[in-house]
């Protein structure tokens, strides 16, 4: 996961159209991460980006999870930034904000322990990955691109079977 304060790339989208980006504050606790997916598969559906919505669900819920527990009792940030641009695919940025000063770490859980695979998962499915930190907590975020297929799909410009 990369910490955007070394300088690195920091996702975000220059499209000005409200069409082209999502947010809603969840609460914390146990129905956060449930309330993300649906948020998550709601905007997706809207872009026509479904093909994203199975990791994206997954992944928006991983970063929630781990705010509401590492942040407890003040609300979490989700946005979602929809980018079709001609200099990288076509795809999405989700970022999870909290007010926790702590940055996540990834590590290597054991086989017997039943938590500490969520940055792992996120940073194996995500095109790009990572966090920064911000004077009232943090900003967790991930990028996720689109196959060539999805995209014509997503603007409309798939050719029919046989032309």
């Amino acid at each position: 996961m990369k910490n955007d304060d070394d300088n690195q790339l920091r996702p975000r989208s220059d499209d000005a159209d409200p069409a082209s980006s999502f947010s809603e504050r969840l609460d914390t606790g146990p129905q956060a991460a449930g309330q993300a997916r649906s948020a998550v598969r709601r905007a997706l559906a809207a872009w026509g980006m479904t093909d994203l919505s199975a990791d994206a669900e997954l992944l928006a819920s991983e970063l929630v999870a781990n705010s509401s527990e590492h942040a407890p009792g003040s609300p979490i940030g989700l946005v979602l930034r929809r980018h079709l641009m001609a200099e990288r695919p076509d795809g999405i940025v989700c970022e999870v904000s909290d007010s926790s000063p702590v940055l996540p770490q990834a590590r290597v859980a054991s086989p017997a322990e039943e938590r500490g695979r969520g940055l792992a998962i996120v940073a194996a499915l995500a095109d790009d990955t990572g966090v920064r930190a911000r004077p009232d907590g943090k900003t967790t975020w991930f990028t996720l691109a689109l196959s060539e297929r999805a995209r014509r799909l997503s603007r409309g410009a798939e050719p029919e079977a046989g032309a």
